[in-house]
């Protein structure tokens, strides 16, 4: 029931070349760069491949990637090396960051990564946030309100070009959903953590004070906050 496997499974998360990766960079481009009008140091916080870490390196940004998994750092160094980039990847947990007070003008957490996390250690992602962004700086979430995506999907079979959701079980208080993604020939099982946007305001509004909420699709948001002081 791995992650990784999900993220390899499709393109718009494993392959910053592909057009279902270009089409995330383009939706969310416009979106980071109205509120990130001064050039600074920038945390992208769980970045996978690095894609959104390259973009705003492009854009004169200095930029530190941090993510947990090995392999998905692996290529986001060799992407490095193929553009000649000078972002700096690091693993590293969220909760856990081995930066210093203060040390970002920008933190970005985008890409649904608030599925990974239970409550209590969204807890510790959000304060750890708090703690290395500088107290005039800006954190940039994006996510999907998979509360508010729930009855679609259980009340279709999504279909996708080579997976598609072929199970979807929920747990009794709704905290998690398991989605059993199936291929002509493969299948695998993924844990996301229940989020609503209801519910992640009210924990992002104990450390941040929220600027903008952006509903950039059917089930998605861009928020941009500033830190409580």
């Amino acid at each position: 029931m791995s992650f990784r496997k999900y993220y390899f499974a499709f393109k718009a998360y494993s392959d910053i070349y592909s057009p279902e990766y270009k089409k995330r960079l383009e939706e969310l481009e416009p979106h980071l760069l109205s509120f990130m009008t001064k050039k600074g140091r920038v945390l992208d916080l769980a970045c996978g491949v690095g894609g959104f870490s390259f973009l705003l390196e492009d854009y004169g940004f200095e930029v530190v990637g941090v993510d947990v998994d090995e392999i998905m750092l692996q290529k986001a160094n060799k992407y490095k090396e193929e553009r000649h980039s000078s972002v700096v990847f690091i693993k590293a947990d969220a909760r856990s960051l081995p930066f210093e007070e203060n040390s970002f003008d920008y933190v970005l957490f985008i890409g649904d990564n608030v599925v990974h996390f239970t409550p209590s250690e969204l807890n510790q992602v959000f304060k750890e946030i708090w703690r290395v962004l500088s107290k005039e700086g800006l954190f940039l979430l994006h996510f999907t309100d998979l509360r508010e995506m729930l009855p679609m999907l259980r009340s279709s079979r999504v279909v996708g070009e080579k997976y598609w959701i072929n199970k979807i079980l929920v747990d009794k208080e709704e905290k998690f959903v398991i989605l059993e993604y199936q291929s002509p020939d493969d299948y695998f099982r993924v844990k996301f953590n229940i989020w609503g946007k209801t519910a992640i305001e009210l924990l992002a509004k104990l450390y941040f004070v929220q600027i903008r909420s952006l509903k950039i699709g059917e089930y998605s948001y861009f928020q941009v906050y500033k830190p409580k002081k």
